[in-house]
Order: C-alpha cells, then structure tokens, then sequence
C-alpha cells in the first residue's frame, strides 16, 4: 500500500515564518520613531523656506520693509510700513508669531555689523534681527534648524542677500 505524503507544515518552519513577520513588524513599528524627528526638521525648514520667499514677494509689492527675528522659543515676523519708523510685529497669518516645536533649537546668524534697523536712531532694539527690504534684497543670514536629540540631522537655511533662500542638509 502506498503511503500518502503528510500535508502541512513543520514546527521548524512555522516558527521561521513567525520569527520573519515579527522581524518585519519589529523594523515597520520603530521606523517612524527614528524618522520622526527629521520629518519634523524638514517640515520646519520648507515652512520657513516658503514664508521667507513670501517676505521677500510681500516687501516688493507693498513696498515696506519686512523682518524676521528669533526669540528663545518662537520667531516672529515684522513690518515696517512706508509712512512709520517703528516697526510692528504681525499677527495675521501665515506670518503669525510661531514657538518652535519641542525638540528643535533654531540658531540664526547675520554676520557682524549687519544692523537691519533702517533707523540708526531708535533706542528700542525691538525688531527683526533679519530684514526683507522693498527692493528685494535681504539681510545676509544663516539660519540652523536643529534637532536637540540628534544633531547631525541639522538643516540649514541661507542666504547671501540678493538670491533666494536655499535649504542645505
């Protein structure tokens, strides 16, 4: 009589294939915790890419000087309209006061000596520290988008005045 072959499956192979699918689910489930924080960053950075542009578009057609400055937790816009020497601080979006996501450090940088104040007088240093101006130019800046945990997955906004502000990871 013949024997017919057993069908199914072995323990040893069973186990292979839960050991497989538990590996993949393993490496699915932990990806986005380490992509997380680099999403994070490079949503920040084309946010601030595209407002920046918008400044600089917005300075041109209003003819008004717009700012840009960095507190400890936020950054904030500013204008200088054509008939005032103060500047104001905007509160309309998109260029709305912004705290900075927790986790992140943003570190500007304009080289020294560049005061964007266009009134060497005024006392009160309340006001961008980075200035679109009317005629498209732009303060000369930096500025370092960085996560606190890790710190090689900085980005880097910068300009040198008179092109568009590019991202550099």
């Amino acid at each position: 009589m013949k024997r017919k072959g057993i069908l199914g499956f072995t323990l040893v192979e069973l186990l292979v294939v839960i050991l497989i699918i538990g590996i993949l689910l393993g490496v699915t489930l932990l990806s986005p915790v380490t992509g997380n924080v680099q999403k994070m960053v490079q949503e920040q950075a084309s946010r601030l890419q595209v407002l920046f542009s918008q400044a600089r578009d917005k300075a041109l057609l209003d003819n008004a000087e717009y700012g840009f400055s960095v507190e400890d937790d936020r950054y904030r816009w500013w204008v200088l309209p054509l008939e005032s020497k103060e500047w104001r601080a905007i509160t309309e979006k998109p260029f709305q006061p912004f705290r900075i996501p927790t986790g992140l450090e943003v570190i500007l940088n304009t080289k020294e000596g560049d005061i964007p104040f266009l009134d060497k007088d005024q006392e009160s240093r309340d006001g961008p520290s980075v200035v679109f101006y009317s005629d498209g130019q732009v303060t000369p800046f930096s500025l370092d988008i960085v996560p606190i945990e890790n710190r090689k997955q900085k980005v880097l906004l910068q300009t040198d005045g008179l092109s568009n502000v590019e991202l550099f990871r």
